[in-house]
């Protein structure tokens, strides 16, 4: 399994949170990370004002939303890209299984 960068381990805390898993323990559950991990990231989004704690809960700033919205928009495209790639792969397969067979058929 790859390591997940930086930007995806954030882009998860934020998913997280704004699916009401917003305690310490169900966020390190639900993105995989350990506790001290965990509180790092935390401290560091809430100190950029992307999230809050409110009696041990974390709640999403609008910034943290509007943070959230890009990282999908991000996510949604990378697939996209994925897929042409994909496409494009096979595409280029199949030209160079044709010119195999118009070479050797020759």
């Amino acid at each position: 399994m790859m390591r997940r960068s930086r930007e995806e381990i954030i882009a998860d805390i934020l998913e997280a949170v704004d699916n009401d898993i917003n305690r310490i323990s169900s966020i390190m559950r639900n993105v995989n990370l350990s506790a001290s991990l965990a509180k790092k990231y935390l401290k560091a989004l809430t100190d950029n004002g992307l999230i809050v704690e409110i009696n041990g809960e974390y709640k999403l700033t609008e910034k943290g939303r509007r943070l959230l919205e890009s990282m999908r928009n991000i996510r949604e495209v990378e697939v996209e890209l994925i897929t042409l790639m994909n496409y494009i792969k096979k595409e280029i397969s199949l030209t160079n299984d044709v010119k195999k067979q118009v070479n050797n058929s020759s």
